[in-house]
C-alpha cells in the first residue's frame, strides 16, 4: 500500500525533473544558432561554415558579437544585408555605444576594408529596429548585433 511518508520524496524528485527541464531548455536558448536565429529571424545561411558567438556581460545595448566563417563571402553579405538592411559606411559613422563596448572591436573595424551598418535602427528599442554592424579582419567576418530581445 502507498505511504503518506513517500510523499515528500516523490515531490522533491518531482521539483528537481522541473528543474532540470529548465536548465536544459535555457541552455538551448543560449546557443549560438538559436541566438542567430532570435536575433535575425532566420537560421544561419548554408554558405556559413562556422560560427561563434560572444555575449558582453557589460553595456546598455545587450550586444552580441558573431564570429562567421564562410566558404561565400559574398553571399553571407548579401544575405545579412539583406536580413539587416545594411548599407556600406564608415568608421565615423559608428554609433559612440560601439566604442563604450568593446574597444578592441573598434580598432578591427577601422582596419576592416569594409563597414557595414544597419540603415535605421533604434539602439534602446530593437522593435523599431536592431543594430547590426558586419566587418572583417583577415580571417573572419564579424556581426556586431544590439541583442535585446
Amino acid at each position: 500500500m502507498f505511504r503518506l511518508k513517500n510523499i515528500p520524496i516523490l515531490l522533491l524528485a518531482l521539483l528537481i525533473l522541473i528543474l532540470i527541464f529548465f536548465q536544459s531548455w535555457t541552455f538551448y536558448l543560449g546557443t549560438t544558432d538559436v541566438t542567430f536565429e532570435r536575433l535575425l529571424g532566420s537560421k544561419p545561411y548554408k554558405e556559413i561554415e562556422d560560427i561563434s558567438l560572444r555575449r558582453y556581460k557589460e553595456g546598455a545595448i545587450s550586444p552580441h558579437l558573431f564570429t562567421i566563417t564562410t566558404n561565400s563571402e559574398k553571399e553571407t553579405i548579401e544575405n545579412l544585408s539583406k536580413t539587416c538592411k545594411l548599407e556600406q559606411t564608415t568608421i565615423e559613422q559608428l554609433p559612440k555605444e560601439a566604442n563604450e563596448t568593446d574597444i578592441e572591436m573598434v580598432e578591427v573595424i577601422k582596419k576592416s576594408p569594409y563597414i557595414y551598418l544597419s540603415k535605421e535602427y533604434d539602439l534602446q528599442n530593437p522593435k523599431d529596429g536592431r543594430m547590426c554592424l558586419l566587418f572583417r579582419d583577415k580571417e573572419h567576418l564579424y556581426l556586431f548585433i544590439n541583442g535585446n530581445i
